[in-house]
């Protein structure tokens, strides 16, 4: 894939590199989370608006979840700062993701190319916090000497989970998951889109290395969709890849093993014991726990956005079933399937669900590269969004509102030039 004359010295990629990445410092967290970024969408989106003026369809998109709210506070399903503080966040930073696609003239490819780049500079910080670690020379591989919502996560593979200048593992190796689609892609193919072979490995090595179940969910993912499957013999393959690297982890990685466990005995054996409970596996047991009680009360419309903090006071297994004080995720359910449940019902679960199913590029005549083009940053994209919905319930977090505007304007115009050639034929 040509670069477009990419370079790291334009200061528009700095720009968006904070803008996506920037989530492990915040200025102050009371009484919201203030984080490093939102000072560039404070001093752009005025000039922004300025010039480009108000797009009509991001008040059309927040008009029903500003009615449902409004009439769940009223109701006293949620909390009047709380829903303003969510419905007011996420208007601006949508608002502000869309001047950036305009800024670029609705140039998806060439965001895309930028965000890849991005994640390649995540990996290398990585890869000096690995080498660092080794040297023993704990400044340069713990950053929360700078970053006040970072965190040092011990264990995993090489005795401390990756999570280069994220807050957590699992956030890198989510975002990094466009990359290491690509990468995977490259490597089977022996192409050089945005990476070349090295850069490749290095994106797919530093995935593993954060340990993290979901980014293990999205190699699994990326092979499949690579391979364009879904053809029995590299479902096989794949699933034969997946049991082997989770054996391995389950046998040498205790993280891996204690979660393993813990699912287990959750899921399958409805065991509430400390060690199956003070646990990410818990956490997401017991968010579901709540997204299924609150939609028997609410089932097509939710309680409104920023809502799960209150359903989680009402339904959490933490005060009735377990009487341990466990309040993990309180605000934004560990997941995005399960926060969308919570606060908007079935009709904004199935909103998501259907973009994500309409925006979806399959398989197109590899020839026409314009198409291919689209149809990679369709996959590429899908499979973070997958990644999201089953473990970032953060709605404005590493860039997510761009991510979705991306997916969609990439479907539409791929439409567009579909229903062109066909015209020309």
């Amino acid at each position: 894939m040509n670069d477009l004359n990419f370079s790291y010295k334009n200061i528009w990629f700095w720009i968006l590199f904070i803008v996506f990445f920037s989530s492990g410092f915040v200025f102050f967290k009371f009484p919201f989370e203030f984080y490093f970024h939102y000072l560039f969408l404070i001093l752009l989106t005025p000039l922004f608006i300025f010039k480009i003026g108000f797009p009509n369809f991001i008040f059309k998109l927040f008009f029903i979840p500003l009615l449902v709210g409004l009439i769940h506070v009223a109701l006293g399903n949620n909390l009047f700062f709380t829903f303003f503080k969510i419905i007011g966040g996420l208007f601006l930073v949508t608002l502000f993701f869309y001047y950036i696609i305009h800024f670029y003239e609705f140039d998806i490819m060439t965001i895309f190319i930028i965000y890849c780049k991005g994640t390649w500079v995540l990996c290398l910080i990585a890869i000096f916090q690995i080498v660092f670690y080794f040297f023993n020379f704990k400044a340069g591989y713990d950053f929360s000497w700078f970053l006040n919502k970072w965190g040092f996560v011990e264990g995993g593979i090489l005795g401390f989970r990756v999570n280069s200048i994220l807050s957590e593992p699992t956030y890198l190796a989510t975002v990094l998951s466009p990359s290491v689609y690509l990468s995977i892609k490259n490597l089977v193919f022996k192409d050089k889109f945005i990476f070349n072979r090295f850069q490749s490995i290095i994106v797919i090595f530093i995935s593993i290395m954060t340990t993290s179940s979901v980014g293990y969910v999205g190699i699994l993912i990326s092979f499949l969709l690579v391979t364009n499957t879904i053809r029995l013999r590299y479902f096989i393959i794949g699933l034969l890849i997946t049991l082997i690297t989770f054996s391995l982890s389950y046998t040498y990685v205790k993280d891996v093993k204690l979660r393993a466990d813990a699912a287990r005995g959750l899921w399958l054996d409805e065991n509430f014991n400390i060690n199956n409970t003070n646990n990410s596996s818990f956490v997401l047991y017991n968010n579901l726990h709540i997204a299924k009680e609150n939609l028997s009360n609410y089932l097509f419309f939710g309680t409104g956005l920023g809502s799960h903090e209150t359903a989680f006071k009402k339904f959490t297994l933490t005060k009735s079933l377990i009487q341990y004080d466990f309040e993990f995720n309180i605000k934004d359910g560990n997941s995005l399937f399960v926060r969308l449940c919570t606060e908007t019902g079935l009709i904004g679960l199935g909103f998501i669900l259907l973009l994500l199913v309409k925006g979806f590029i399959y398989k197109v005549d590899d020839d026409n590269k314009d198409l291919f083009y689209h149809h990679l940053i369709s996959q590429s994209i899908f499979v973070l969004l997958i990644l999201v919905l089953i473990r970032q319930g953060n709605y404005m977090l590493n860039g997510l509102p761009l991510l979705f505007l991306m997916y969609f304007y990439n479907y539409t115009q791929y439409n567009d030039k579909l229903n062109k050639i066909g015209e020309e034929n």
